[in-house]
């Protein structure tokens, strides 16, 4: 009988008991995300992340707090904070541009993200989603705004269409994909955050932009040059495929239980209308921040 030297023993003792570790259970590095429960997780971290992209009136945007102070606020920010305390944390907000937010929400570097999300099939093959939670139908609807001049010369969406204008959209948004369904891929301009894309086309660096006209709205003050196309002749979703908001996070079991404290928390707001109410607050403070920037 062949002798075991110590170093072989060693080996074969430290195999055995790291392979009994994992069949009862043991954690090793990398091996626990499959049975986290991220409801437990963000009560015992005593905060709530969400990703958000502050460029959104009303549902997210910046205001001054009494300090001069730059603060995030709007119906999407008090949505959230509703849901932090009904879980008992802190809101931690962690602000990005638009596709920022899609990718800390796949990533899962964000509990969620909230920021105006409506629901596609592309959207669910990388992340989930909760409740719908505002209904833009009942605000505005998907549309295009130019600058006055310009609109004077399109009486349809097939006229501009057939114009094959520069367009901009939101990058990363639903937005986006509908001003390629308007004018050849090529021509759409991607911008970081609405206001940036408004800015050129109130400079003429593009001929339109297609907007969620509830957001665009409070932008008229500062680009009194601008206009939002009328809904009769210019809705680019009458069907309201994409007129629900909804809260994104990311793929996996783990998030099944603050899901469903989310679903719980949109269901008792809407039912007693304080989305509704939580709405039209920051619309009024959405337009008072505009002023104030101006």
């Amino acid at each position: 009988m062949k002798k075991i030297n110590k170093k072989a023993l060693l080996a074969i003792v430290t195999l055995f008991v790291g392979m009994v570790l994992v069949a009862c259970g043991g954690s090793t590095e990398g091996t626990d995300a499959g049975g986290d429960d991220k409801l437990a997780e963000i009560q015992e971290r005593g905060e709530l992340v969400i990703g958000t992209s502050p460029d959104y009136p009303p549902l997210e945007f910046y205001i001054l707090d009494e300090n001069g102070d730059r603060q995030i606020a709007g119906s999407d920010i008090t949505l959230a904070q509703a849901i932090a305390d009904e879980i008992g944390v802190d809101l931690n907000i962690r602000a990005t541009d638009f596709n920022g937010v899609i990718a800390n929400v796949q990533s899962g570097s964000v509990d969620m993200g909230i920021s105006g999300f409506t629901f596609t099939e592309e959207r669910a093959n990388v992340m989930q989603f909760s409740e719908g939670y505002l209904q833009e139908s009942t605000l505005g609807y998907q549309g295009i705004m130019m600058q006055e001049e310009m609109a004077e010369q399109f009486d349809s969406l097939e006229d501009i269409e057939e114009a094959e204008l520069v367009l901009g959209a939101q990058g990363g948004s639903i937005q986006y994909e509908m001003a390629t369904n308007l004018t050849p891929a090529s021509n759409v301009k991607q911008y970081g955050t609405l206001d940036v894309g408004l800015a050129a086309l109130n400079e003429g660096d593009i001929d339109g932009m297609v907007v969620s006209t509830s957001s665009a709205e409070p932008m008229l003050t500062t680009f009194p040059n601008l206009m939002i196309l009328p809904q009769d002749n210019f809705d680019l979703d009458p069907e309201r495929l994409y007129s629900t908001n909804v809260i994104a996070f990311p793929q996996g079991e783990e998030y099944e239980s603050l899901i469903e404290l989310a679903n719980e928390v949109i269901i008792e707001n809407r039912e007693n209308g304080n989305l509704e109410q939580w709405h039209e607050e920051a619309v009024e403070l959405s337009r008072d921040a505009i002023e104030v920037d101006e």
